[in-house]
């Protein structure tokens, strides 16, 4: 609060307010004879001026920097599954009979000693295609007369892939009548896969 001291009518002496006074201000009163004097004494002065002293401002807390996330790597492309392999090709054989019906002939056929003595002949041509790209192996071949199979024989033919051969085939009887043949084919292709082909019945024509 401000402390004010009066010593005379003409002399007035008004004291400011003093703040953050560290000891207690004693006030001490002189005799004198011109006027009394007031003398503050202050045992120490931590300051004269109003106010607060503010503290030095700090520095800013640094901000860690915020960089751009790195991008996520682009997946690794998955490769397609491969594709199942081709199921090999299978050689096969198709038969084409040519005439059919035979017409009868009645030409000897001497070089097989069980047709020396019968007239009775027919000739034709049996063409063995191949029709599976696979070129293929005739082992063995199996003949029928009149529902009646022969023997059996390896003529080891060889029939190229997409390719054809014929056989020429020939057959003889005691008799001039009217008469049914088929061949039967078998053997093996160039990837070892069994293959077999019935022929077509032929007919033979009588005399």
């Amino acid at each position: 609060m401000p402390i004010t001291t009066s010593y005379s009518s003409r002399h007035a002496v008004r004291l400011v307010p003093v703040w953050r006074i560290a000891e207690e201000i004693r006030t001490y009163m002189l005799p004198t004879r011109s006027a009394p004097l007031v003398v503050l004494l202050a045992a120490a002065l931590a300051t004269t001026t109003c106010g607060q002293v503010e503290e030095a401002p700090t520095a800013p807390s640094s901000v860690p920097s915020r960089s751009n996330p790195s991008p996520a790597p682009a997946p690794t492309p998955t490769a397609p599954a491969p594709a199942p392999p081709a199921a090999a090709a299978v050689g096969r054989i198709q038969v084409t009979i040519n005439p059919n019906p035979v017409p009868f002939s009645g030409q000897p056929i001497t070089d097989i000693a069980s047709c020396r003595d019968r007239s009775n002949t027919w000739f034709y041509d049996q063409v063995l295609r191949e029709t599976g790209g696979v070129a293929v192996t005739v082992t063995e071949r199996v003949d029928s007369f009149d529902g009646a199979a022969g023997s059996r024989s390896n003529p080891g033919l060889q029939v190229p892939a997409n390719g054809s051969l014929t056989v020429r085939t020939r057959w003889c009887s005691s008799t001039a009548s009217a008469h049914t043949a088929q061949t039967n084919f078998s053997g093996t292709d160039a990837n070892g896969r069994n293959w077999n082909t019935a022929g077509a019945v032929v007919r033979l024509m009588a005399k």
